[in-house]
């Protein structure tokens, strides 16, 4: 099993406890247009408004632990998150594991071909050439997206069995820059297997775009990306969503800053080892893009019960 899934499993199992808590349920909405990847939400005026927004922070995580309670205060986690950032060599105390270590704000939103994304990622440093394996993702900066695609709730790195896990991994760098900077991992046979051949990996798209200190950090960056429906297809997913379907989603921040290996990473929005934890995107027809309206946040009313009638 790979170091960070055993790091994630070896704090679950020694902490839950009880009733599965979950994050709740977030109205998606439907883009108006498909945005211009290019790792930059203005672009296109009001091209990401009214998308759904959250943060993937260690400060998110201190949220989430008052909101929902704590695993375990010392080790900050929480019931439905946890950070798992390192303090590296020759790094600040004062930064590591703070918001000024990692954070990433995230735009999300879907039409009748893909899901999309655009993340704002504040970090001191980026690390992009780790790796002990190819395969290795999450020895590198990126955001990867856990997806269990058909909602089935069922499987964990404990068990090592699944249903319909899927994860997707942009690297903080240009798309083909290297023979690692996509990586789709699916369920085949119950287990994980990773891939990043081109004829799997296409229909997952992604523009970076490096940011400098844009953000608040130094080593700053955007990635702005696309899941193509016909891609999932082609694993897991049972059927393209419609207007009422619920997805279950976890993010996870890799931050490795030149650690040499697995270096650290913030789990947002539902513990990506435990699928039962994960919060539910409601794709919903309220409009995003140009011409729409208010962006949903997470923590307002962004936050809608899975019995939402259109």
């Amino acid at each position: 099993m790979r170091k960070s899934a055993l790091i994630v499993t070896a704090l679950l199992v020694a902490t839950s406890a009880g009733a599965q808590i979950t994050p709740g349920t977030y109205e998606l909405p439907k883009l108006t247009q498909p945005p211009t990847l290019d790792g930059n939400r203005f672009t296109v005026p009001g091209e990401w408004t009214g998308a759904l927004e959250q943060e993937c922070s260690s400060s998110q995580i201190l949220r989430d632990g008052a909101q929902y309670g704590w695993r375990d205060l010392q080790l900050q986690v929480s019931e439905v998150s946890a950070n798992q950032l390192n303090q590296s060599e020759g790094e600040d105390a004062a930064i590591a594991r703070s918001d000024n270590d990692a954070l990433a704000t995230l735009w999300q939103a879907w039409d009748d071909d893909a899901f999309y994304y655009v993340a704002e990622v504040r970090d001191n440093v980026r690390d992009v050439t780790s790796g002990e394996r190819l395969e290795s993702w999450w020895e590198r900066d990126s955001i990867s997206l856990y997806l269990d695609l058909n909602n089935e709730n069922t499987g964990n790195d404990a068990t090592g069995t699944y249903v319909n896990l899927n994860i997707v991994n942009f690297v903080a760098a240009p798309q083909n820059s290297s023979p690692v900077t996509v990586t789709l991992e699916t369920t085949v046979q119950q287990a994980r297997q990773a891939t990043q051949d081109p004829d799997a990996t296409e229909g997952f798209t992604y523009a970076f775009r490096d940011a400098g200190d844009e953000f608040g950090g130094e080593a700053d960056y955007a990635i702005e990306g696309k899941m193509e429906w016909d891609a999932f297809l082609r694993v897991n997913l049972n059927s393209k969503p419609t207007v009422g379907t619920t997805m279950g989603y976890s993010w996870i921040l890799l931050d490795p800053d030149n650690d040499g290996g697995y270096g650290g990473q913030l789990v947002c929005w539902g513990f990506a080892a435990e699928m039962a934890s994960y919060a539910d995107y409601l794709f919903s027809s309220t409009k995003a893009g140009p011409g729409a309206g208010t962006p949903v946040e997470a923590d307002s009313w962004g936050r809608v019960k899975a019995t939402f009638a259109q």
